[in-house]
């Protein structure tokens, strides 16, 4: 048996977790969220940095299936700027036939005292995100003030969230929905901490 295969999610986490936050310390205004919810719960990416963009990571360790992937790779799609999945070395020739060229790949191996990580594809750029999926990762009120900004709250204060979510897509571009819902979302979760000084 492989010995790639002994390593869980709970193993990974942590091992992925520190390596972005190495990556990205000396990155101001980056922030790593973990569990990231959209699409109103359907969807839930493992690990996410948000910068200058939205960067979902998810894991499938080899203990999982790839039986959830295609529904998640639909559902990430509407959202994320980019997407990277970290997987034990059973699912990536498989997962490398069916991820969007978008994706990224890394292959989660053995290393000197527990899981370490090769990359295998870069991810790129998602063509196909949808401002109306984007919109809901934003609050009500968060909505309804850049509503406010622009002179268009007319007719949606007290409706539905869904209402008010509709007359954003309405006014504004898909690059303003996710420069915003960034801009939110860093502002709700804590810094990557910068590297010490030597």
């Amino acid at each position: 048996m492989n010995i790639t295969s002994t390593f869980r999610d709970a193993d990974i986490r942590p091992e992925l977790r520190s390596l972005l936050l190495r990556q990205h310390q000396n990155e101001r205004g980056t922030v790593l969220v973990e569990e990231l919810g959209f699409c109103r719960g359907q969807a839930r990416i493992d690990l996410a940095v948000v910068n200058g963009l939205l960067h979902g990571y998810e894991i499938k360790s080899d203990r999982d299936s790839l039986r959830r992937l295609g529904g998640q790779v639909h559902l990430y799609g509407k959202v994320l700027d980019m997407a990277t999945l970290v997987a034990g070395e059973r699912h990536v020739d498989e997962a490398a036939e069916s991820l969007p060229d978008w994706w990224g790949i890394v292959k989660v191996k053995t290393g000197a005292s527990g899981p370490s990580f090769e990359s295998l594809r870069s991810s790129r750029r998602n063509p196909h995100r949808d401002p109306r999926a984007l919109v809901e990762l934003i609050w009500l009120d968060e909505a309804v003030a850049l509503l406010e900004r622009r002179g268009f709250t007319r007719g949606v204060r007290g409706k539905p969230r869904r209402v008010v979510w509709d007359r954003v897509c309405e006014h504004f571009a898909l690059e303003e929905i996710a420069s915003l819902v960034r801009c939110r979302l860093k502002a709700r979760a804590v810094p990557v901490p910068a590297a010490p000084l030597p």
